[in-house]
């Protein structure tokens, strides 16, 4: 099936080649760790508990200088605090990522449509990136333009 209007109906924005670099240069911050807006989403609904405060912790216990992430480049020199950082969100108490705000826009709208009947709420709020002023500062929700109610049912049947 061709998805002509992206996944669902949704693309984050119309790229062009400024947008992408400043969006890159955005995520990659100088090469330093982060934690997906996507993982962040499961993550942050697990923090009432404290088990990823100390899942870090423990974690930042052990003598270590590099870590192999599970994806992207690797291996990377890092320490233990180096390692904490893409974890402060769940200190803060906010959804706060690095990433530019027009692309988790499509992960906070997922949340709000298709993806609600599978993801727990959480008192963090939505993600929330810096805005960047990526496809002119507003992401391109093509369900909205086209007038599409999603619910789970609505995408399932979609599929």
């Amino acid at each position: 099936r061709s998805y002509e209007y992206g996944w669902g109906g949704w693309q984050p924005f119309e790229w062009n080649a400024e947008d992408e670099m400043r969006s890159f240069e955005q995520y990659s911050n100088n090469g330093k760790l982060a934690l997906l807006p996507i993982i962040q989403i499961i993550l942050n609904r697990g923090v009432a508990d404290g088990s990823l405060k100390t899942w870090v912790d423990r974690v930042c216990g052990w003598d270590f200088d590099t870590v192999v992430p599970a994806h992207l480049d690797a291996p990377i020199k890092a320490t233990a605090a180096d390692f904490r950082e893409p974890f402060q969100f769940a200190s803060r108490g906010s959804n706060d990522v690095r990433f530019c705000d027009e692309d988790v826009a499509l992960l906070r709208e997922a949340e709000r449509g298709p993806l609600k009947f599978s993801v727990t709420p959480t008192t963090y709020g939505p993600l929330v990136g810096k805005p960047c002023g990526l496809g002119g500062g507003r992401p391109r929700v093509v369900s909205e333009e086209l007038k599409l109610k999603w619910t789970p049912k609505s995408m399932l049947s979609n599929l």
